[in-house]
């Protein structure tokens, strides 16, 4: 098994991760989430949009999307958008930071998190300080490296999964609904 895909299995150490966290989201991942929520026209921050796959999937359901990342020199940390909702799959090992201020700044949050993401001691407070609507994990494992897969590759199985974590302006009651995955 190569290198680039055992750095989103196992929890090894941080030298193996991608530059900026950057693992694509297959769009299907962002379909189910966008299927759950119905939500009505509104502007959306997609505010770690990579290469843009969610940004493009989000659209697709009639949203004006701002898509900003790092990488193209803003720093979601450090910059506001008006905005109605967030949605990002941010870079793990800043995450907290990215909730802490993403909850502050719209009415709608939604962030795709590994599907332990809340089992961590250190995330208790967190979790008491902001509690999610819901956490919604995938019954299916995406694959992060759909995009760098060669005609007629073998695909492999991947083996981490992600839940949505979802906040939701005045609802602090966390309610865990499994979604399914999405036909394509």
């Amino acid at each position: 098994m190569k290198q680039i895909d055992l750095q989103l299995t196992t929890g090894n150490n941080k030298g193996n991760r991608r530059e900026l966290d950057f693992y694509p989201t297959p769009p299907e991942a962002t379909i189910v989430l966008m299927d759950f929520l119905k939500l009505e026209k509104q502007t959306i921050w997609e505010c770690a949009c990579g290469n843009n796959a969610m940004s493009d999937v989000i659209e697709s359901y009639g949203h004006n999307v701002i898509a900003t990342d790092i990488k193209n020199g803003v720093d979601f940390l450090k910059d506001h958008r008006e905005c109605d909702a967030i949605i990002t799959n941010p870079p793990f090992n800043i995450s907290a930071e990215f909730i802490q201020k993403a909850t502050k700044e719209a009415n709608v949050v939604a962030f795709l998190l590994k599907s332990q993401y809340w089992h961590a001691k250190k995330r208790a407070s967190l979790f008491d300080e902001l509690p999610p609507s819901y956490v919604l994990p995938l019954t299916w494992r995406p694959d992060f490296l759909y995009q760098e897969r060669k005609e007629g590759e073998k695909k492999g199985s991947p083996t981490m999964e992600v839940a949505w974590s979802v906040w939701i302006k005045g609802d602090t009651n966390t309610k865990y609904r499994p979604l399914l995955k999405p036909k394509m």
